[in-house]
């Protein structure tokens, strides 16, 4: 399926569940309504064999769909979901495609012990206390599947006010398997899938901006004919375009290389911290109520700059892997000798 055959023909049913004029809510769990409406047809398991159980399709079709999902502040861990099932699917475990998943995003410090009980703490999971299961890879290269039901959550939220809880596991009987896929592997996944939601994100941002600024008179004329607020409005376009650029052209490429995920992460970091800045400084006292939906953007990108890799930690190893190769045009431009380096 191609990219605007996707986008497509999905946008009505991403508008519909998702309208933009909704009164903007911050979710207390999962929406079981909701997320059966989107777990039915596959959403979370495309670019999943359907051998496996996924949905078919590839990763340029799951980056769309991503970008949907940050375009439009779902309220879902679609994103999560998958990359549990994508990592269960590899590793030989059944996919049950009614069931929400989640994967921590912080450190993994569990142990397991012969008998398949597993003790420790699972960071930063996103809905983690209200999915059916949590996909973790630990430490040591296995993969554990845990149930939260079992497990004491600690409730928590993120900067855009999301559910991210932290499961404490105390002798919790757990499914342990091999993990076909590295840790690094699926790191390199959620960043470009974040890259992805905050492309969606920054779109949407510099729409919203686009026609309120057009809307929004001052002085007998628009307030998006000064140049001042044209200044901000270039700025959106900008970083939306660049950072839809930037996961588009790593879905379709023949695998993902760190050198090259971390770079995108990196940017579209910036990118959203100054489209952030933008989109408020041209709403102006509007854009910081609650009720205007512009803080579900923003707040979201902030968020996400932390997932996947945060800027401080993403230029230091980018950085350092620059300075050790041949040159700079080495590092970036040879497509055969990327610098070494772990997400």
């Amino acid at each position: 399926m191609s990219t605007s055959s996707v986008s497509g023909a999905l946008a009505g049913f991403f508008a519909s569940t998702w309208p933009s004029d909704a009164v903007p809510v911050e979710p207390d769990g999962l929406d079981r309504v909701t997320w059966n409406s989107l777990s039915e047809i596959g959403l979370h398991l495309v670019d999943i064999e359907e051998n496996l159980g996924g949905s078919g399709g590839d990763l340029a079709d799951l980056v769309q769909i991503a970008i949907l999902c940050g375009r439009h502040a779902v309220d879902l861990p679609v994103v999560e979901s998958h990359l549990a099932a994508w990592v269960m699917a590899r590793s030989g475990l059944e996919i049950d495609s009614a069931h929400a998943y989640s994967v921590p995003l912080g450190p993994v410090d569990v142990t397991v012990n012969d008998a398949g009980h597993a003790s420790g703490v699972l960071r930063d999971v996103p809905w983690g206390g209200s999915v059916d299961r949590v996909v973790a890879v630990t430490g040591d290269g296995h993969l554990i599947v845990v149930d939260p039901a079992r497990a004491q959550v600690a409730s928590g939220r993120d900067l855009a006010g999301q559910p991210r809880d932290r499961l404490l596991l105390n002798e919790v009987a757990v499914t342990r398997v091999s993990s076909a896929v590295p840790r690094d592997e699926l790191v390199l996944r959620t960043a470009l899938l974040r890259v992805s939601q905050m492309a969606g994100a920054l779109q949407a941002a510099a729409e919203m901006t686009r026609r309120y600024t057009g809307e929004r008179f001052q002085f007998g004329k628009p307030i998006g004919a000064f140049q001042a607020v044209q200044a901000h409005l270039v700025e959106l376009q900008q970083m939306a375009v660049m950072t839809t650029s930037l996961a588009e052209r790593l879905a379709v490429q023949p695998q993902l290389r760190a050198f090259d995920v971390m770079a995108a992460k990196l940017v579209a970091n910036e990118n959203a911290m100054a489209a952030a800045r933008a989109a408020h400084q041209a709403h102006g006292a509007i854009g910081m109520t609650r009720e205007y939906r512009l803080h579900l953007l923003t707040r979201r990108l902030h968020s996400w700059r932390g997932d996947g890799g945060d800027t401080l930690t993403l230029s230091a190893r980018l950085g350092a892997a620059t300075a050790a190769a041949p040159s700079f045009a080495a590092a970036v431009l040879d497509e055969d000798h990327r610098p070494e380096v772990r997400p």
